[in-house]
């Protein structure tokens, strides 16, 4: 009896800390005003033709 319990238990401690790194997943930063979820912005390259010419220009990207 004291085998099944304390299987049971080690079982139900290996579920949780299994489980909770899962449901951290998401990060929310609360600021004095509202939520906000931080952008993450890069400079892109983009290189076209125009009129026989060849323009290159950086694009501001944020998700």
């Amino acid at each position: 009896m004291k085998n099944i319990l304390l299987a049971s238990v080690i079982a139900l401690a290996t579920a949780s800390a299994a489980i909770a790194p899962t449901q951290a997943a998401t990060v929310v930063i609360k600021t004095n005003d509202h939520m906000h979820m931080k952008k993450h912005c890069r400079t892109r390259v983009v290189t076209h033709w125009a009129h026989h010419r060849r323009v290159v220009e950086k694009i501001r990207v944020c998700n």
